[in-house]
């Protein structure tokens, strides 16, 4: 079923937009705290030379290295360009469906398939989780691709993960920070 393909395409780009989305906010977000972590490093060290022991310059230097490799890294991923193009291309298949679904059929099965065969060329395609997402948390989605028990544990493994990576990486330079004056 050509509507079935285009609403599920739909709402797994849906998905896709708002990982891309959070993707860039949250790369923006590391960017600056770890900025600011080196920051106040590298002027707490004028101070005391050693605050993390006797390795502080080699970290301070580290550190900055790592920020300048991860801050260009980020900028070629381009998640908030990607965002938006996937948020045009699933704005342009709800439109799709709602015109096959909706609207006195002036497409044929053919033209739809054409049309939703362009707009999948439009933008890159979505992830899996993406798919797999959409289905588990989606509300209003269609019963033909019911997730499986194993699809549902993956979306929920996949959140909870990326949950935990996340609090991390922000966790980090404090976690760090408190265990090297802890030592002393």
């Amino acid at each position: 079923m050509p509507n079935d393909n285009i609403w599920f395409t739909y709402k797994a780009r849906i998905r896709a937009h708002d990982r891309l989305a959070k993707n860039d906010f949250h790369s923006q977000s590391l960017l600056v705290w770890y900025a600011f972590s080196a920051t106040v490093l590298a002027i707490l060290t004028i101070r005391y030379s050693q605050i993390l022991g006797p390795n502080t310059d080699v970290a301070a230097a580290v550190l900055s290295t790592a920020l300048l490799i991860v801050s260009m890294m980020v900028t070629g991923r381009d998640f908030r360009g990607r965002s938006i193009e996937m948020r045009r291309n699933y704005l342009a298949l709800q439109a799709l469906y709602w015109k096959t679904k909706h609207e006195t059929p002036t497409m044929t099965i053919s033209d739809v398939d054409r049309e939703y065969e362009r707009l999948l060329d439009t933008a890159e395609n979505h992830a899996h989780i993406d798919d797999i997402c959409a289905r588990v948390f989606g509300t209003g989605t269609l019963n033909t691709r019911k997730p499986t028990s194993r699809e549902i544990i993956l979306a929920y493994g996949y959140i909870t993960l990326r949950f935990l990576i996340l609090t991390a990486v922000y966790l980090l330079p404090v976690l760090v920070t408190v265990w090297e004056l802890s030592k002393k």
